[in-house]
């Protein structure tokens, strides 16, 4: 519901041009995907690292919560690259990625 929200006002701010908000917010994403998943990348190798010097019982916990950590980050990325081409095919525009713009 509050994404819903999030993306009817997102398109109301500027008044109809669905392309322009496309883009605009894909930007948006492109710069806060890439910096979450390199924090994430980054957290999980700390975590990784550090768990090796606990004892087996909790060196298992962080173990599985660094891969998790890793695979969240991968994930992100992957829809990060899949999602923009979708709603292109749906809006029957086709999508370059270097520049993020809708054609």
């Amino acid at each position: 519901m509050k994404r819903g929200i999030f993306l009817f006002l997102l398109v109301i701010t500027y008044a109809g041009s669905l392309k322009a908000t496309l883009e605009d917010f894909c930007n948006f994403l492109y710069g806060l995907v890439t910096d979450i998943a390199f924090i994430m990348i980054v957290l999980a190798s700390v975590i990784y690292g550090a768990s090796q010097m606990l004892p087996a019982d909790p060196r298992a916990r962080a173990v599985v919560y660094a891969q998790n950590l890793l695979v969240g980050a991968f994930v992100g990325i992957i829809l990060l690259i899949l999602i923009p081409s979708i709603v292109g095919i749906m809006i029957g525009k086709s999508f370059d990625p270097n520049t993020c713009q809708f054609s």
